[in-house]
């Protein structure tokens, strides 16, 4: 897997990011995708109990990667989180460079995080959203299809419907997302124009990760048809089928 400029721009050995999964993406899954070389990314909300101070736990949770002797990693910040700004605050006061940013306008505050200098990726489903993340000067953006699990585009637009159309539409580094769990799918995406991959329910599937292992059996024994999206127009949202 050769080196590309996301590799180079983040410090990593390979273009290949874990997504910052809610509740799952444990401090022990991000040490291990970045200590093989890739960029483990945190969640707020990853390996902590609900109904804590998200601060307070960022700090802890971010600390507990460091000692893990974690290479370079990544925070995901939603937002539209109401102590967002907060977040961003630990996050500089511990020491993180990457950012990755979802659920709201890039211009609410890539400013603030490149002020405390991080390198700035945008999650876009559509050319538009990734055309106005260039905009407003994030360094990469992430082009999530329609496969990936969880929470999806409401445009519904698939990754080899998307990552080209990004890619000939901006000039930043475009990193592809979307149903890649393997080397084909790296393949794939490069071949879309992609410098990079984001996998997340693949990261699901390891040891490290704190899903339950019945879960992780579940997806590992899904089939083409295996999942169902919910959530209507509005929360379109790809999980596995029951029963």
């Amino acid at each position: 897997m050769k080196r590309t400029p996301v590799s180079t721009a983040l410090g990593i050995s390979y273009p290949v990011l874990q997504a910052g999964l809610p509740w799952v993406s444990n401090a022990e899954l991000v040490a291990a995708v970045s200590n093989a070389g890739g960029l483990g990314v945190l969640h707020p909300t990853a390996g902590v109990e609900p109904g804590g101070d998200p601060v307070a736990d960022l700090h802890a949770v971010i600390r507990k990667v460091q000692r893990l002797r974690a290479k370079p990693f990544g925070v995901s910040f939603y937002l539209a989180h109401p102590q967002i700004e907060q977040l961003i605050e630990a996050a500089s006061q511990e020491g993180i460079g990457v950012a990755i940013t979802y659920g709201g306008s890039p211009a609410l505050y890539t400013g603030t995080l490149k002020e405390h200098g991080m390198t700035v990726i945008h999650q876009v489903t559509t050319v538009r959203h990734a055309r106005g993340a260039e905009a407003q000067g994030v360094d990469m953006v992430i082009a999530e299809g329609f496969e990936g699990g969880g929470l999806r585009g409401v445009d519904k637009v698939s990754t080899m419907v998307l990552v080209p159309q990004v890619v000939g539409s901006i000039a930043i580094p475009v990193i592809a997302s979307g149903g890649i769990v393997d080397s084909r799918g790296y393949l794939a995406a490069t071949a879309l124009g992609a410098m990079g991959v984001q996998m997340g329910s693949r990261f699901v599937a390891t040891k490290e990760c704190i899903s339950h292992q019945l879960y992780k059996t579940a997806m590992l024994a899904a089939i083409d048809s295996g999942t169902i999206v919910v959530g209507g127009d509005k929360w379109p949202t790809r999980i596995l089928k029951q029963g």
